[in-house]
């Protein structure tokens, strides 16, 4: 049995690495604000991509494996973190923004009652129609880059600990 929900593609986890992990997902800025001649807040976009960077950290007694983990090295990574998507009222399906991870996704209406849906690559199908709103929770497969890690050891409280950052290519 696993004592994580994260996957890290390349690397293993040895016993008491991964528990009690956190994950934060935030978006790569794709612009910039400006202030116009009148004073408003206007955002200049760059470009249309929607890319995240990613922190994990985790206080364990052992380290995961690092050996095919360094600067620059690519990563799949299995997030622990939810996203969140919904279908419109009427429409039976939508597709998901990242491939999920597999059995980590839940289809909900808007009184948290269980949809049943069929998964078809990144595509949610409904059985029916609904009238109200339908949410899609899944946890992303998001392919990133290191950009930076940690790793920490307390020598006399036999802990450790350890730091991955990330962006998403």
């Amino acid at each position: 049995m696993s004592e994580t929900n994260l996957i890290l593609g390349l690397v293993g986890m040895p016993p008491e690495s991964a528990r009690n992990c956190t994950q934060t997902l935030s978006p790569i800025p794709n612009g910039e604000f400006k202030k116009t001649v009148n004073g408003e807040l206007v955002f200049l976009k760059s470009s249309e991509l929607k890319k995240y960077k990613s922190v994990i950290t985790c206080k364990d007694v052992n380290t995961p494996i690092i050996d095919k983990i360094w600067i620059g090295s690519q990563i799949n990574i299995g997030c622990i973190q939810n996203l969140w998507q919904s279908i419109d009222p009427g429409k039976t399906s939508v597709i998901l923004i990242r491939p999920p991870v597999k059995n980590s996704i839940a289809v909900v209406d808007e009184n948290g009652d269980n949809i049943h849906y069929e998964l078809d690559d990144s595509e949610v199908k409904l059985s029916g129609s609904y009238t109200g709103k339908i949410f899609v929770c899944f946890r992303p497969w998001l392919t990133m880059q290191v950009t930076n890690f940690q790793l920490e050891t307390n020598e006399w409280g036999m802990s450790g600990g350890w730091k991955l950052e990330l962006e998403e290519v």
